[in-house]
């Protein structure tokens, strides 16, 4: 896998549009899609020893939605945001604590519905290296990496067909990494993310 640079990774980005609604057109119509609730995450990127990581959240057994499972850091868009933009920002100081302005944004993969209800836009960005992250355990039970070079594995992954509300529809799950599962929206998420830098294999 060539290095990929800080200018290199944000010239894919925003060259990238992710048509997730064309894509799943048949699982989901518009109509629908205008009812679901306006939601962002921040897809945390880093780097250690000059290798990129992708960083994630174990979510909390508490939580009334998608508790214990794996996630980026993010959440529903709240009055006092003014965009998209800012709710994945405030989300992701919430949760574990990394500054706004500590986040260099690259841009984001477009909005992305999932079943639950939620239309949710990925943002990208990179953080700095080691950081003190301040976890919000209320919401984050624990924070890891995974290196993108071993999410672009294509042997990594697999798709598995669940039901739904009466309907069969792919799900994308990750093998274990150290104990954790990444599967459903986030890896959706993160197979986005390696297609637009062009690692999906």
């Amino acid at each position: 896998m060539a290095q990929l640079t800080q200018s290199g990774i944000q010239e894919l980005i925003r060259a990238y549009e992710f048509d997730h609604l064309r894509r799943y057109g048949d699982l989901y119509s518009a109509e629908k899609v205008d009812h679901y609730t306006r939601a962002a995450v921040l897809i945390p990127m880093l780097q250690i020893e000059r290798e990129w990581h992708v960083l994630l959240t174990q979510r909390s057994e508490t939580l009334v939605e998608h508790r214990g499972q794996v996630a980026f850091p993010g959440g529903a868009q709240e009055s006092q945001d003014t965009d998209l933009y800012h709710t994945a920002l405030r989300e992701m100081q919430e949760e574990i604590g990394v500054k706004p302005e500590d986040v260099h944004v690259f841009g984001h993969l477009g909005d992305m519905p999932v079943i639950t209800g939620y239309l949710v836009r990925p943002y990208v960005g990179q953080i700095p290296w080691p950081y003190p992250l301040d976890i919000s355990m209320e919401e984050v039970h624990s924070v890891f990496t995974i290196p993108l070079k071993w999410l672009a594995d294509p042997h990594n992954r697999t798709i598995q067909f669940r039901s739904y509300a009466g309907r069969e529809f792919p799900v994308i799950f990750f093998k274990l990494y150290e104990g954790y599962q990444l599967w459903g929206a986030s890896a959706e998420m993160t197979l986005a993310l390696l297609s637009a830098l062009g690692l999906a294999g």
